[in-house]
């Protein structure tokens, strides 16, 4: 074994990465290393060619399961790890102001 091989980053492939915490995180894993220390670099498929890339320590991981890459985009479908806005997101440039709207008597919807 050439000293190359002890060093070259681990690729592997299509997995479905479960994490201290009970969260689950699904892609195309390979470790990599940052400032010094070897971490477990993981690309989550999105919309389109779009990728979320997440970088995890080995202490916080508790399984590393091989999947296909199907499995995997099928499992993106029912789980997109990117944060959501809430259906009644609006920009602040276009919500109302309501403010002075209502007497004192009247009920406030606020």
């Amino acid at each position: 074994m050439t000293s190359t091989e002890n060093t070259a980053p681990k690729d592997f492939g299509w997995v479905l990465l479960e994490l201290m915490g009970h969260r689950q995180r699904i892609g195309k894993a390979k470790e990599e290393e940052i400032a010094g220390s070897k971490l477990l670099r993981i690309d989550i498929p999105t919309e389109g060619e779009d990728y979320v890339t997440e970088y995890y320590g080995a202490s916080s991981i508790y399984a590393l399961r091989p999947v296909s890459e199907e499995v995997a985009k099928d499992h993106y479908a029912l789980s997109d790890p990117r944060p959501r806005r809430p259906a009644e997101y609006k920009p602040s440039h276009q919500i109302e102001d309501h403010s002075g709207q209502y007497d004192e008597d009247d009920d406030c919807p606020v």
